[in-house]
This record gives structure tokens, sequence and C-alpha cells, in this order.
């Protein structure tokens, strides 16, 4: 039952010290100083202009250790910056060079090079996957009679598959191999990646497909997926500090910063190991993340380093009963297309962007659970300080001022229950609602993660909330005024104290 939960929070997110790479211009210094004094939070008075808040402040607020940024302009990096450290507690900082779990970002990424095979005409995207695969077949089932799981409906989350995301595995825990989570066997903690519901038919976001392509890749190319993406993609891009390696032992693990839980505490182990490669497995920086936008984008304009213009526009062209075109989102945006993905191990939170006819972009790397909300606050800024229309865009609302012994008779822990209609209840859900400063945060632990949300009131006991989650939540009080309970109907939640 926790399973489900945890894969119902995994959809709905499918939705200091500080040192730099080096100098930089007077104008440089200024955006950068903009940016970090510029962000803006999730939620804001109707009637009045957003709030411009502190990088290093809200860091704190969230407790989020250590941040990377960097902002691309003019199809260059125009600056690249770490913020805080790589370990709570620790000092050694987050520089350029740190590197990050880049969690879903893994998808786009790998997906790139999947499509220079598509390119070379060693793959026809259009066909089945299992014309393909040599080691393991994608079992046919109902659903597959009369529409295939193509490569291409794989890689925009139209192929039928389940599976949607992936936990991970803790420090000392048994790793399986591809061909054990594909069949989900021991030591698996996944079930079987199958076809769910008929290809083609809506968009159902699938880490399993991933891995299906995954293996494709590797039947295909006969070589692990590590080394293919290493000398196809990373090399040519000079995406020096990439790595799809699962566990950590490469060089990288030198600067690589730990995961850090809702509480701000060093993950055990410092990360969970992902061998789900395409899904999840990669270890990059923000700058590397910025060099794979800046190929698309010249690539989309005829000027690319390893990809053609139609291999970019393919990339680049949603897909029908789908948001997503080849592994990115895309979206059409007041004046520009935009392309981006998030991402979510347990104890990072990353998401990158590419506006192709700008030639801008930002990519942000955190090492803490409750970095969602934060990531947002920054590209906001980014957006703002370089003139980039409706990103991000904070919400308007008609938020009220709530006395503070209101919100303190709000603050407690609370038992939560999940109940999707015609789904088995879960139970036992921990929720903790406490002050931080003069207004509300909501915690919310499971199995582990989730993160930690701010409040914003719109009427004496309803509040919204955005961060890995978002909606409405309302507090049931008694007839003497005090909280006893609440409810989320959003995400089919009720809590009591």
């Amino acid at each position: 039952m926790q399973k489900s939960f945890y894969l119902f929070v995994f959809f709905v997110f499918t939705l200091v010290l500080s040192t730099s790479c080096g100098g930089g211009s007077n104008g440089k210094s200024k955006s950068i100083d903009a940016v970090e004094n510029s962000l803006i939070p999730a939620v804001y008075k109707a009637d009045g202009e957003p709030p411009l808040l502190n990088l290093r402040d809200r860091m704190r607020h969230y407790r989020v250790p250590g941040v990377g940024i960097a902002v691309v302009n003019n199809g260059e990096i125009e600056w690249a910056k770490g913020y805080g450290v790589v370990e709570a507690g620790g000092a050694h900082p987050v520089n350029a060079k740190t590197v990050f779990q880049a969690c879903s970002i893994s998808k786009p990424v790998a997906v790139t090079g999947i499509m220079l095979l598509a390119q070379s005409r060693t793959l026809d995207i259009t066909r089945n996957v299992n014309d393909y695969l040599k080691s393991w077949r994608l079992p046919d089932n109902a659903h597959t009679v009369r529409e295939k799981a193509t490569i291409e409906r794989l890689m925009s989350h139209t192929g039928g598959t389940g599976v949607g995301g992936f936990a991970g595995y803790a420090s000392g825990e048994a790793i399986p191999t591809l061909l054990q989570t594909l069949q989900g066997l021991s030591p698996a903690n996944n079930q079987p990646v199958k076809v769910i519901h008929t290809p083609g038919t809506k968009c159902s976001y699938s880490g399993g497909g991933m891995e299906v392509l995954h293996l494709m890749t590797q039947d295909v190319t006969g070589m692990p997926l590590r080394d293919y993406m290493h000398r196809n993609v990373f090399m040519p891009l000079g995406m020096s500090d990439s790595d799809f390696a699962q566990p950590l032992a490469s060089p990288l693990a030198a600067n690589a910063a730990s995961g850090h839980d809702v509480d701000g505490a060093v993950v055990p182990g410092k990360w969970h190991t992902y061998p789900e490669l395409v899904a999840a497995g990669l270890w990059t920086t923000p700058s590397d993340l910025g060099r794979l936008l800046i190929e698309i984008i010249n690539a989309s304009k005829g000027q690319g380093t390893i990809l053609n213009k139609e291999t970019a526009d393919d990339i680049l062209t949603r897909r029908p009963q789908s948001e997503f075109g080849l592994g990115f989102l895309v979206e059409t945006g007041v004046d520009d297309l935009i392309f981006k993905h998030t991402g979510g191990n347990h104890g990072y939170r990353t998401i990158f962007m590419g506006l192709r006819e700008r030639g801008q972009g930002v990519a942000v790397m955190t090492n803490g659970e409750n970095g969602t909300p934060l990531i947002y606050e920054i590209v906001r800024s980014v957006g703002r300080v370089y003139g980039w229309p409706d990103i991000e865009g904070a919400e308007k609302a008609e938020l009220v001022e709530v006395p503070l012994s209101v919100l303190r008779s709000y603050v407690g822990s609370y038992i939560g229950t999940y109940k999707p209609q015609g789904e088995e209840a879960v139970e036992g859900i921990d929720f903790q609602v406490y002050l931080e400063g003069s207004g509300l945060m909501l915690r919310l632990a499971f199995e582990g993660g989730i993160g930690r949300m701010d409040l914003y009131p719109v009427s004496r006991e309803t509040f919204l909330f955005r961060g890995d989650l978002a909606g409405t939540l309302v507090f049931d009080v008694d007839a003497q005024g005090k909280a006893i309970g609440f409810s989320i109907p959003q995400m089919s939640v009720t809590a009591r104290k």
C-alpha cells in the first residue's frame, strides 16, 4: 500500500557559502546578483507585486544544503555557480563542478543518445521495440493486439507500459540486473514492466518503458549504455562531468553532492543507487545539462555538433495524446517553444529547460528532498532577470491575513489516510504542520521522502500548497475553534491530530 502512494506522489511530481566557476564581466555579476535576490514564491497576493526573496535565505527555509545553477544565454553558458555545501555539517562547498543525481532528467539525456541511432538509420523509431530486443521481449497481451509499444511511443510515454518510477536502493542493499528490473525479480523492488494500456491511446509516465529502451540500446549497440553515452554524447559535447555510473565509483564521486532528507539530514550512505540508468541513473552538473540544451537549440537551427536539424525537430515535436516530444516535455510558450524536464530521486530535486528561439535556458540541481519549491523559485528568478514571459509563473491568489494565534492552533502532528476512489486505502501517513516565522508550513514524510511546502492562506481555514504535491488543505475545527484535522480533496487525503 505504501508503494502505491509513493507512485501517486511520483506522478504528481511529474507535475550558505558559494563559489563561482570563475570570473565574469560586470554585466554577468549584476545578473547573478539579481538572480540570487529575486526568487519568487509559488503564490502571492493578487493585488500586489510578488515578493523578491534571497536564495540563501530560501535554502535555509527549505533545509536544502546545496544548489547548483547554470544559465544559458545567447547560445552559451553565461554563468554557472554553486551555493551551500555538498553535505550538511561539512565545509566542502558546492561549486560549478559538483555533480548531482540528475534523477528523471536522465530520460531526455539518454533519449538524445538513442535518437542518434535513429539519425544513423540504425533504428526506426516507428517500429515495435520488440523488433530490436534480443535478450528479452516486452510481453504481448490483450493491449498489444492492434497497437504496439513502438520506440517513439516509449520515448513519449505513450507506449502503455507501467512502473511509473523507481525507489532506488539504499546503501548495502543488493542491486538487481537490468533483466531482473524488467522482470520484477528479486532483488528488484519494482513490479514487472509490462503493457497496461493500449499503446498510443494516452500519456502514462513510465520509467519502466524507459528501461525497455535501456535494454534495446544495449542490444542494438552491443555495449553498455554507459559506454555508448560517453562515446557518442558526453565526449562530443564536452560533458566531462557526466556519467551513467550506478553505483557511483568514477572520479566524479570525489565531488558528488550527498542527498538529504526532508529534515535536511544526510541520506544514509549519502545517496541511493539507481541501476535504472535511462529512467534515473545519471550523475551530472548544471553546466553539462546546459551543454545539452545548447546542442538541441543549435541543432534545431542546423548547427548541431552531433544532432542534425531533422533529429532535433523530431525530439521537439509533441506526440499525439502526450505532453512530451521525445524525452522532453514540450510546451508552446508566449513567444517560444519550451522544452524541459524535472527530476526527483531520494534526496535530490532537479530541473532544466531551454527556450529554442531565444537561445536561453537554465539548469538547477539541488541535494535536498525539499528542493522542488526552491528550484521553481530559482527558475522564476532567472526568467524575471532574463526577460522570459510567463515561465513557471507564480500564481496570484486572494490571500488573507490569518491571526498568529489561529495559525498556532493548527500546529501539530497529523496522521493521514489516502483513499482514492475504487482503490485500497493507505493509512498512517505522517503530516506535520509547523510555524516558520509568521507563516505555516506542511511537512509530509512518506517512505523517507516528499518534502516541506509553504501554506498560503486563502481563508481562515483554507490554504494552498505547491511543491512535489499541489493542492488545497482545509483545516477541520471543532466548536471551540480547535483544529482536529484537515482534508486535501485533490489527493483524497483526510488527516486527524
